[in-house]
């Protein structure tokens, strides 16, 4: 019901319920819900992605490329792909370049395009100290990579 002031002055005028659930075309119940105390005056509805955005950007913060796919199996998401896809997409490019503006001041070499490569002119890699290396927690992805390509090499 998105004319909730609407209906609220219309019943401080006098009319009834019944007249103004006629008038508009909605049920009598939406109209008390209307005038009920506590009923807020402008139109809300919960987002399905209002839950669920603070745990979508505390991984894009730390994997900001990852795909949308393994998003949703890190948070357990329980909606469609779509709903998720459509949010990761308008929040991504902030942690992108969040990264890259990261990688540029600290150092880390970062992907170049295959056409901004010209033979002959590479950089020497920067050579990493003992206290350069994060240490924490694998996830789940990295443990099934790591053993994956442990398999690989073994046989």
């Amino acid at each position: 019901m998105r004319d909730r002031p609407r209906i609220v002055q219309l019943h401080a005028d006098g009319n009834g319920i019944r007249q103004i659930s006629r008038d508009h075309e909605v049920s009598r119940n939406a109209v008390r819900r209307a005038l009920a105390e506590d009923a807020r005056m402008d139109y809300w509805r919960p987002s399905a992605t209002e839950e669920y955005e603070p745990a979508v950007r505390d991984v894009l913060a730390d994997y900001p490329h990852m795909s949308v796919p393994d998003i949703a199996t890190m948070i357990d998401w329980p909606k469609s792909r779509r709903t998720l896809s459509d949010m990761v997409a308008a929040l991504r490019p902030e942690y992108i370049e969040r990264h890259e503006a990261e990688a540029t001041d600290s150092g880390d070499l970062l992907a170049r395009s295959m056409d901004t490569l010209r033979a002959g002119i590479f950089p020497m890699p920067a050579t990493l100290a003992v206290a350069d290396i994060d240490a924490r927690q694998l996830t789940v992805q990295e443990v099934t990579w790591w053993t994956e390509l442990e398999k690989k090499t073994h046989v």
